[in-house]
């Protein structure tokens, strides 16, 4: 078949093998059309849009170590980015965006934008992902939007990237989203909000804090004993009766972080914590306090 395609069509026989593996992709035949395309390249291995093709096909079979050295063979990258990230096959969409998620580089910003408007989640979540690892503030505005997003995975990616960008901006947005009904939402957005906790961003904090209502005073707390400030020890010493475990293991661990003599009272009921790890946390953050308080 390979032969009878290049032979009928001697005139672009690099069109033809492109739009050969197109179709083939589009029938599921994955590794036929990657044969036909490794077929061209021996032949003419310089040829751009094949090692492009190339890319699409081995990301189509989450091929992702194989994928990388291919797009380092790329003359050009930008267009193999828009290419791939916006390719009519959802597949190659999502596995294009899970691999610029651990592999993009500043260039790549615009098309990762545009895919945030993705109809597939997974592919609005990894681009979430990867900007954050850009840490462009320029991406706060299109992040903003996802995290109403009505995925949960991409309101978590999204409220992580955010934090990994680090400018204090995103507090009072993020602040917004510490009622959400998701557990693993929360929990990202607490983290987030630690890793914007800065001097800056203080005054944003207090604010609000004093502003949440107290069920959404604890993740602004952990950012806050980020800070040594004593406005978190409240609400994180009424975290301990919490049922959740994880709860009182993070403001165990917080209240020893922020380092104020005020928290050992409630870091003292903890010692009877009915989980030993917590109970363990407990008489390490009390060591902390008194460490800091002979200071």
């Amino acid at each position: 078949m390979i032969m009878l395609l290049f032979a009928g069509c001697a005139r672009s026989p690099e069109r033809a093998a492109v739009n050969m593996a197109n179709a083939l992709l589009d029938e599921g035949s994955v590794q036929t059309a990657l044969d036909v395309v490794d077929n061209y390249i021996r032949q003419h291995p310089q040829s751009a849009p094949l090692l492009r093709m190339r890319v699409v096909l081995l990301l189509r079979q989450e091929h992702f170590d194989l994928a990388l050295i291919a797009l380092q063979q790329v003359p050009t990258r930008e267009p193999l980015i828009a290419q791939i990230l916006h390719h009519r096959d959802r597949a190659v969409r999502e596995n294009a965006a899970k691999f610029i998620s651990t592999q993009a580089v500043a260039s790549d910003f615009h098309e990762i934008v545009r895919s945030l408007d993705d109809a597939d989640p997974d592919v609005r979540r990894y681009c979430a992902r990867a900007l954050g690892r850009l840490g462009n503030p320029s991406a706060l505005k299109p992040l903003f939007r996802l995290l109403s997003d009505d995925n949960w995975l991409v309101r978590a990616e999204a409220a992580t990237a955010l934090g990994k960008i680090g400018d204090s901006r995103a507090v009072g947005w993020l602040v917004q989203l510490l009622p959400d009904p998701d557990g693993y939402v929360r929990y990202s957005v607490t983290a987030a909000l630690y890793d914007l906790a800065t001097e800056s961003s203080r005054p944003l904090l207090l604010r609000a804090l004093e502003s949440a209502g107290a069920a959404n005073q604890f993740g602004i707390a952990i950012a806050l004993a980020r800070l040594h400030d004593p406005a978190a020890v409240e609400p994180l010493s009424d975290a301990v009766l919490n049922k959740d475990v994880e709860v009182r293991r993070l403001a165990t661990r917080a209240l020893g972080e922020c380092g104020q003599a005020a928290g050992t009272n409630a870091l003292e009921i903890l010692l009877r914590d009915p989980d030993p790890s917590v109970r363990d946390q407990a008489e390490a953050a009390i060591g902390q306090i008194k460490k800091v308080t002979k200071e």
